[in-house]
């Protein structure tokens, strides 16, 4: 009997779930769509930045010695020299991203191999700014090889002295892959997590608060089925969302990894099926608990709206542990943050994505995953056993 009323529970549920177009919209469209978008602008907001520096490095040269160095940067393409009567107030304006002060001894402290101090003004507030302060660093750099190859060249001395030592590196992972990975191992727990909140939020409110808004909740309480049936119903029909909106995920990133012009372009970032699987199955954990979670909250509130405000702070909470491990190296973690609340998910995640599997750390993030399901159901189980809590009006 049991049985039979959880799963016509169930099936009533996901019937009335995808009748519901806003769910829809929010569960699986928008996963899908997501990382696509997300990952496509990052990167081309990246290209856009980079492409206006090198379009338009503006810079202004102080020298009333006319040195020698201010002929090699007039005579560079990528840079423009301007005119500005206040540098700084320039620089702060936009209107220059970068200005040089060369000391009007320049040239002869050059020939007499006298080192010269250079001023670079700079806005360490403006991306832009820092950029060009990168390039014209790395300009000058390559100004003083050329003058130290000259001194050695008139001594007759080769170059290569000043190398004694060659650097042939080599990467473990290609280079073209290895800042994808990076940049998905900072980048997809944190997204995975904020999916796995509000992918059953939706469904968990209107199943809860929504069906006592509604007035559907107290004639299904006074039929023969057990609560805890109702409850089970509910929970898998909230599953079920749940899975469908973790494959949409996992699918707009297979989507994003693949797409010309995104934060991946060119970057190569291929993924083992385990690891794709690995990932879902956690992802999947995770939207239990935190649906089991939303649910209960759900039956304690009065109204769609005030179950809304009790679950939005839980997105916020979610964030701290999620972004104290936003940086740590997956190579590199101690075994106690496996014993962290979402912060063992986000470094779990960051191991799959290097291609780790350490089973020490998959048993304790898993135990502690099943552990938290067990504690919210249990919590949602006496939520709906609660005649105050059910009929809060």
């Amino acid at each position: 009997m049991g049985t039979k009323v959880i799963k016509l529970v169930f099936l009533k549920e996901l019937k009335d779930i995808f009748r519901d177009r806003k769910t829809i919209l929010m569960s699986l469209v928008i996963p899908l769509v997501i990382f696509p978008l997300l990952f496509y602008f990052m990167g081309s907001s990246m290209d856009r930045s980079a492409k206006q520096v090198e379009d338009n490095l503006t810079v202004t040269i102080v020298d009333s010695g006319n040195s020698s160095l201010s002929q090699y940067f007039g005579g560079v393409e990528e840079v423009k020299l301007v005119e500005s009567s206040d540098i700084r107030a320039d620089i702060r304006t936009g209107r220059i991203l970068a200005a040089i002060e060369i000391p009007d001894t320049f040239d002869e402290d050059i020939l007499a191999e006298i080192p010269t101090n250079l001023v670079i003004h700079y806005d360490n507030a403006s991306q832009s700014s820092q950029m060009a302060y990168t390039v014209l660093s790395s300009m000058i750099e390559g100004y003083s090889k050329t003058v130290v190859a000259q001194r050695l060249l008139a001594r007759d001395i080769s170059d290569d002295i000043l190398t004694p030592v060659v650097i042939d590196s080599r990467t473990t992972v290609a280079e073209e892959e290895g800042f994808g990975k990076l940049m998905l191992s900072m980048l997809l727990p944190l997204m995975l997590v904020i999916f796995s909140i509000s992918g059953p939020m939706g469904v968990a409110v209107d199943l809860g608060a929504g069906e006592k808004e509604r007035g559907t909740l107290e004639p299904l309480l006074t039929t023969q089925t057990g609560r805890l049936s109702l409850l089970w119903g509910k929970f898998f029909a909230i599953t079920v969302m749940g899975l469908l909106s973790t494959i949409s995920s996992l699918i707009g990133l297979l989507i994003s990894m693949r797409q010309s012009g995104g934060l991946f372009q060119g970057s190569a970032v291929t993924l083992e099926p385990v690891t794709i699987v690995l990932i879902g199955l956690v992802t999947l954990l995770l939207t239990m608990f935190f649906g089991a979670l939303e649910l209960s909250i759900s039956i304690y509130a009065r109204s769609f709206k005030e179950a809304q405000t009790y679950i939005s702070p839980l997105m916020l909470v979610s964030f701290i542990p999620t972004y104290a491990t936003y940086l740590i190296d997956a190579k590199n973690i101690d075994t106690y943050f496996f014993h962290i609340p979402l912060a063992n998910i986000t470094c779990l995640l960051k191991e799959f994505l290097a291609g780790i599997y350490d089973l020490s750390h998959i048993a304790i993030t898993f135990s502690w995953i099943i552990i938290y399901i067990i504690a919210a159901v249990l919590f949602a189980r006496y939520m709906f056993s609660k005649e105050e809590v059910i009929f809060r009006t």
